[in-house]
């Protein structure tokens, strides 16, 4: 399992408003080159395809549960492996939030692979916290929470 955690001085409300707009994940999460999904919103039950700018193949996504102001938890299948994804978000103790991503892989040799792919997946875990937090940030600083894109010139 890979899990990584960071404080933000952003509030859970406006974290959580980032990861459930689909259309903010370029933003935060800048390897997603496109989305194909039956919403813009996540929601419990949402399913899309996402592809990343270093991979000619599309991977579904498949929303299992979405936590109320907390983030979600989704899936993938990549050949005979399951990858489960938590992305969640609490209120910090003291203000602002907590961000935690967890990834677990499961099927053949599942804890060998995960060796051998843990460290750049949690690069790429703390590189996306990081913008996501950083975006909840400065959306909060500009006064302007019900937008999930930071302005042009951010």
């Amino acid at each position: 399992m890979i899990t990584t955690e960071i404080d933000s001085s952003a509030s859970p409300s406006t974290v959580h408003e980032l990861l459930v707009d689909v259309d903010s994940w370029s933003v935060w999460s800048p390897h997603v080159a496109s989305v194909d999904a039956t919403s813009r919103r996540v929601g419990p039950g949402w399913m899309g395809t996402t592809r990343a700018f270093f991979s000619p193949a599309a991977t579904a996504m498949f929303v299992s549960e979405v936590r109320p102001g907390g983030g979600y938890r989704w899936h993938s299948v990549a050949g005979p492996w399951r990858l489960d994804y938590d992305n969640a978000v609490d209120a910090a103790a003291d203000d602002g939030s907590t961000i935690r991503f967890t990834a677990e892989l499961t099927g053949p040799a599942a804890s060998v692979v995960e060796r051998v792919v843990a460290p750049l997946s949690a690069l790429g875990q703390r590189r996306r916290m990081h913008r996501l937090a950083r975006t909840a940030e400065l959306l909060e600083r500009q006064g302007d929470v019900g937008r999930s894109r930071p302005p042009d010139d951010a």
